[in-house]
């Protein structure tokens, strides 16, 4: 449905957090003027039109939804010109369209991405340009509300300003990656245009840390309540599988508590199971790796994999894992191993006593 005139101007101060007075103030009109736009009881002159549309970062046509009547066609005559030129392959005249359509039409911002995204493949690295394309990514920000455009935006700008010679460009790459979200394939997949040496090294280690840690959790929660016992132990092996596949029995520190809880589920289903024996052998890794924390020439022998990581919590590993045995102590599954169990909770309480943890 096309909007009106006078609810466009509306949303579009509002969404800028202008008042009417403000508006008034850019334009050269009484508030009372910009009231009776809103109102529908007057129309802006149209030789007005175009600092509107400058001062709301739009085009004139999309004040009054003019997209959604010729867009179609309009695309269609675009992406014709487009093609021809790469029959050509004419790159300074594809840059060229894409900025000609980008003035007609700066909040379509899918356009940024397809410009920037050409002078990256095309190895269109002059500084020039370079710069037109990190203005345009600054006006995104600022104004495109879309977070998947605005993060294939940054995606591609931290890619192409790390091609660049200049110090102060590559640092605007760095910013880029900054700014995309931490969480799927974004930002950690792109580290590598933005840091070499021992640094680049960190954080590859950092996001397997952080993609097996997620993992780990998603398996665990598969299980439900009323899973079979046979079904629930194939979901927390798996899940342990995980954590095992970092750690190499090596000293994890922060990353014992996960392994150790996913250990002490195994050995309860396996007691629920009937297979004591089986169960006994999870047991003595829990003991086995708490014993670990108890010695200083344990505590270095640490998985290669976790090396530069950082702590998950601020909550102290010695805490979580006095509160895992003491859990163990409570749990009835446990209780062929209550013998082994409290005399390691003992020890690792007095342990952790002597550090000086709660």
């Amino acid at each position: 449905m096309i909007m009106e005139l006078k609810n466009k101007l509306k949303e579009l101060r509002v969404a800028h957090g202008m008042t009417q007075e403000a508006v008034a103030e850019h334009l050269g009109v009484s508030s009372q003027t910009v009231s009776k736009w809103e109102r529908g009881l007057l129309s802006p002159d149209i030789s007005l039109l175009p600092q509107i549309a400058l001062l709301f970062k739009c085009s004139i046509d999309s004040l009054f939804d003019m997209d959604l009547v010729w867009s179609i066609e309009h695309r269609k005559e675009f992406g014709e010109k487009i093609h021809a030129l790469h029959e050509k392959e004419d790159w300074e005249g594809v840059y060229q369209t894409w900025i000609r359509e980008i003035e007609l039409n700066p909040d379509h911002y899918g356009n940024y991405a397809d410009v920037m995204l050409h002078v990256y493949r095309k190895k269109l690295y002059d500084k020039a340009r370079v710069e037109k394309m990190i203005s345009l990514a600054e006006h995104a920000e600022k104004c495109c509300t879309d977070d998947d455009k605005r993060n294939e935006i940054y995606r591609i700008m931290l890619q192409l300003c790390s091609e660049s010679m200049a110090p102060d460009i590559r640092e605007k790459g760095k910013y880029y990656y900054k700014k995309l979200p931490s969480l799927r394939h974004s930002r950690e997949v792109y580290a590598k245009f933005v840091m070499e040496g021992e640094e680049y090294r960190s954080q590859v280690l950092k996001n397997i840390i952080y993609t097996i840690d997620i993992a780990e959790c998603s398996v665990r929660q598969l299980i439900t309540p009323d899973m079979p016992p046979k079904e629930k132990l194939f979901y927390y092996q798996k899940a342990a599988a995980l954590l095992e596949t970092i750690l190499d029995g090596k000293y994890a520190g922060f990353y014992d508590p996960p392994l150790l809880s996913d250990y002490v589920e195994i050995a309860k289903t396996y007691v629920q199971l009937g297979q004591t024996d089986t169960a006994e052998e999870y047991i003595t890794r829990i003991l086995t790796a708490l014993e670990k924390h108890m010695a200083e020439s344990e505590r270095e022998q640490k998985s290669k994999i976790l090396y530069s990581t950082r702590p998950r919590s601020d909550v102290p590993t010695e805490q979580i894992c006095k509160k895992l045995l003491q859990n163990m102590l409570n749990t009835t599954e446990l209780e062929p191993f209550m013998e082994q169990i409290s005399d390691l909770q003992k020890r690792y309480e007095e342990y952790v006593s002597r550090k000086g943890h709660p």
